[in-house]
Parts: C-alpha cells; sequence; structure tokens
C-alpha cells in the first residue's frame, strides 16, 4: 500500500482529509484508487468509509455535500469533526474485506503502508497485533515499535494513533527501501498530531512535509 496518514486532535478527520488530497495533488503513483478511511466517534465506535477506485474524489462523489439525501450522503462533512482519523489508500483493486487493511476499535486505530495486515510470526496481523497493545494500555509509539521490532522482516510500516498520541514506524525490510517518505508531528502542547509513511509514489523529495503540512494547517487552526 502505498501511503497511511493518521491524526490526533480537534478536526483530526478533516486534517487527515486534507493531508490525503494535498498528496493526491502532488503526486504521481499508485494512487487515485483503493481506500480505508477511518475515524472514531464520540462514543468511541469507528466508522469507516471504503473504496476500490478513485480514491478521495469517489467517497467526496458518493458521500459528500453534494448527494445530501442518499443514504450515507454527508459523511465526510461529519466524519472530518472525529478527533482521530486515519487512511490508507493506493492503487485500484485490493482484496477484500478492505477493512483488513486498518485496524480500529474504542482504543484507537492503525494504519500504514505496504501490508499492515501481513500476520506477524505469532499469526497475528501486524496492524491488529499493535491495536491490541494499544488497548492493553501502550502508548501508540511502543506498540508500532514493539511489532515491527518482533518482526523486522515483515513488509509493513504501521501508524498507531490514540485520542492523546500517535507512533510511526517501518519494519527493518522496509527501512532498506529506496523510495520511502515519512513525517511526524505533534504540537508542543500535544493538543494535536499528525503522522504519515508513503511508498511507491513521486516525488520522494519533500512529499511527506508538504502533506504533513497541509494537514498540520487544519490541526492548527482547529
Amino acid at each position: 500500500m502505498t501511503i497511511g496518514i493518521g491524526a490526533f486532535g480537534r478536526r483530526a478527520g478533516a486534517a487527515v482529509l486534507a493531508a490525503w488530497a494535498e498528496a493526491e495533488r502532488r503526486a504521481a503513483g499508485d494512487l487515485h484508487g483503493f481506500a480505508v478511511f477511518t475515524v472514531l466517534g464520540a462514543d468511541g465506535e469507528p466508522e469507516s468509509l471504503e473504496c476500490q477506485r478513485g480514491g478521495l474524489a469517489t467517497l467526496r462523489a458518493q458521500y459528500g455535500r453534494a448527494q445530501a439525501g442518499r443514504g450515507r450522503a454527508d459523511a465526510l462533512a461529519r466524519m472530518a469533526e472525529a478527533e482521530v482519523a486515519g487512511v490508507i489508500t493506493s492503487g485500484p483493486d485490493r482484496p477484500e474485506p478492505l477493512s483488513q487493511f486498518l485496524a480500529a476499535g474504542p482504543a484507537g486505530l492503525v494504519t500504514g503502508h505496504r501490508l499492515p495486515n501481513l500476520a506477524t510470526a505469532e499469526g497475528v496481523a501486524a496492524n491488529r497485533a499493535a491495536l491490541a497493545l494499544i488497548g492493553k494500555g501502550l502508548p501508540p509509539r511502543h506498540a508500532v515499535e514493539a511489532v515491527l521490532e518482533g518482526d523486522p522482516d515483515i513488509d509493513a510500516g504501521l501508524i498507531a494513533v490514540t485520542r492523546t498520541g500517535l507512533g510511526v514506524a517501518n519494519s527493518a525490510r522496509v527501512q532498506g527501501r529506496d523510495d520511502l517518505g515519512q513525517a511526524l508531528i505533534l504540537a508542543a502542547d500535544r493538543r494535536y498530531g499528525l503522522g504519515l509513511l508513503h511508498n511507491s509514489i513521486a516525488p520522494i523529495e519533500g512529499l511527506a512535509a508538504a502533506v504533513a503540512a497541509a494537514g498540520e494547517a487544519v490541526l492548527r487552526q482547529a
């Protein structure tokens, strides 16, 4: 998978959408295809929107304001207000169910890039293993590091997000690639944060910083 973005703070959902839009605007490669966009509601329950083709444009067409009165219309506007949000997106037509690529529960969510759904040596999907550690009280950073350090050959990078923090890490195998981008932003007062990982898109130089800056602009003003 090409890019994962996660954020916490006021209007984290809007921040992830803004960062995602910037990635699609600036980058070429494996984008504008499948996507899973997930937020946690105030009650801690996850809500997700998915597509196999078209990326953000498809979600906007199906769930944006222009479709008022049609099923889950206006879902994007509502989800933009969420305080925990994440997306994973790449090229089109990925294996179903798409929910396997982004794990979420009351404790937080785990997105990432490459194949965060791959099973670890313990037989549990890497993203779900990290989510389980968060559920046990481990901070997001320590959760993703524990999973990936325990299985250095797994082809995955993880971004774990809770209401108060996030962690970003690549496995040793992924760190050996030459097409990676990464960004991690945490406000000095810890009221918001945003992290992202990407591969297989260009340009490499400066893209992660520009995408993260678009998301941070939303969080900073919220």
